[in-house]
């Protein structure tokens, strides 16, 4: 496996990974709407499905990463079937890595980005 390839994956893997909260209900919708926040159900089911990691805890994250997550989604989204296929074989790979593996990818990535 090549560490190089997994490079490109870089937004996908990194605001993608995380564990997921059950979605606001009723006055809880409200108060998230007025700190800036995203509810879960005014997501799209294509926008929930590609997010589903997140579901636990969404309502905990800044409406700031919400945002960011719900633009990633919608990138990943417009990508091509095959395209799709490639990013989700890349982040199994990703996820076959070890720490350490992972660690230096993650330092290459930021060496890379700036």
């Amino acid at each position: 496996m090549k560490i190089k390839r997994l490079i490109p994956l870089g937004l996908v893997v990194f605001s993608l990974c995380a564990h997921a909260s059950p979605a606001a209900t009723g006055g809880e919708r409200l108060q998230l709407a007025q700190r800036g926040q995203i509810p879960w159900q005014s997501l799209s089911a294509e926008e929930q499905a590609a997010l589903r990691r997140y579901r636990k805890s969404w309502d905990h994250y800044s409406g700031e990463r919400q945002g960011e997550l719900r633009q990633g989604a919608r990138r990943y989204l417009q990508l091509p079937q095959q395209k799709r296929r490639e990013v989700e074989q890349q982040r199994r790979e990703y996820r076959e890595l070890s720490p350490e593996q992972r660690q230096r990818l993650r330092e290459q990535y930021q060496r890379e980005r700036h």
